[in-house]
């Protein structure tokens, strides 16, 4: 019990008021949010919808931080394909961070295994004691990608020649392109992936696989995209005239390279 001095004296008079404001208040909320004349069932509906809401709205909002991650490995990859080599240490590092975190708010993304397995290669690509390792690691990334995405040609084309760079010229090698090819039949990638494949293995090709790097030789040359990485690979094998002589039966016979012009 309060003593009648407290009760009536001005402070308590204002707790008073101020309790009975919040008690007011919070029916009001509860009249908005809780009405009693809906059902229970619309009102278990309303609180899902609101929830599901709430759940999705999170979810956004990470997929939005990733994407952030993503473009700035994004434009650190395409200005190392410019210079044709990792800018500097501190900038594979600031991409393998940023690949992580992306990674860890949007995990098992194709994509973004894609991503972390081309800065592992790069990272090999410069030399070092763990290129091996980063090619291995690199080929994992893929293979976790193309387990998620099946049906993109890049990832097996990109698997393929991972193994060349391991110089695992083998049957999970083979299948590879061959799944590649069924894929992607007119995909730069994949192009470059059968003709770095089979160059080396040209003389020991049987005709079906001899085949196939004939068609992607051809189709490789004629595109764009990829006619200057298949062009060094042919000119590295020395099988100009091998690959001339393709070309000449070909409908490229109007655009063929200097090297069959001689």
């Amino acid at each position: 019990m309060h003593s009648p001095s407290i009760m009536h004296s001005p402070s308590g008079r204002r707790r008073r008021r101020r309790s009975s404001r919040r008690q007011s208040g919070f029916a009001r909320v509860k009249r908005l949010l809780w009405p009693a004349d809906v059902p229970l069932a619309a009102r278990v509906s309303v609180w899902g919808l609101v929830l599901v809401l709430a759940l999705l709205s999170i979810t956004g909002a990470k997929q939005g931080l990733a994407n952030l991650q993503v473009i700035h490995v994004e434009n650190q990859l395409k200005y190392w394909y410019k210079l044709g080599k990792v800018a500097s240490p501190a900038s594979m590092d600031s991409a393998l961070s940023a690949i992580e975190r992306a990674r860890e708010l949007h995990p098992d993304n194709p994509y973004q295994l894609t991503l972390h397995a081309r800065l592992l290669e790069w990272r090999a690509f410069s030399g070092g004691s763990s290129a091996t390792e980063d090619y291995r690691a690199a080929l994992t990334l893929h293979q976790q990608a193309a387990a998620l995405r099946p049906l993109w040609p890049d990832s097996w084309a990109e698997m393929a020649q991972l193994k060349i760079r391991l110089f695992e010229f083998d049957q999970d090698l083979d299948k590879y392109l061959v799944r590649a090819a069924s894929l992607g039949p007119y995909t730069p990638a994949v192009h470059t992936a059968i003709v770095q494949a089979g160059l080396p293995r040209l003389p020991a090709l049987h005709d079906e696989r001899r085949e196939m790097l004939k068609t992607h030789m051809i189709r490789g040359i004629a595109d764009h995209r990829s006619r200057d990485a298949v062009l060094t690979q042919v000119s590295m094998y020395m099988q100009e005239r091998e690959v001339c002589g393709w070309l000449a039966e070909s409908e490229l016979n109007e655009n063929l390279p200097g090297f069959c012009k001689g």
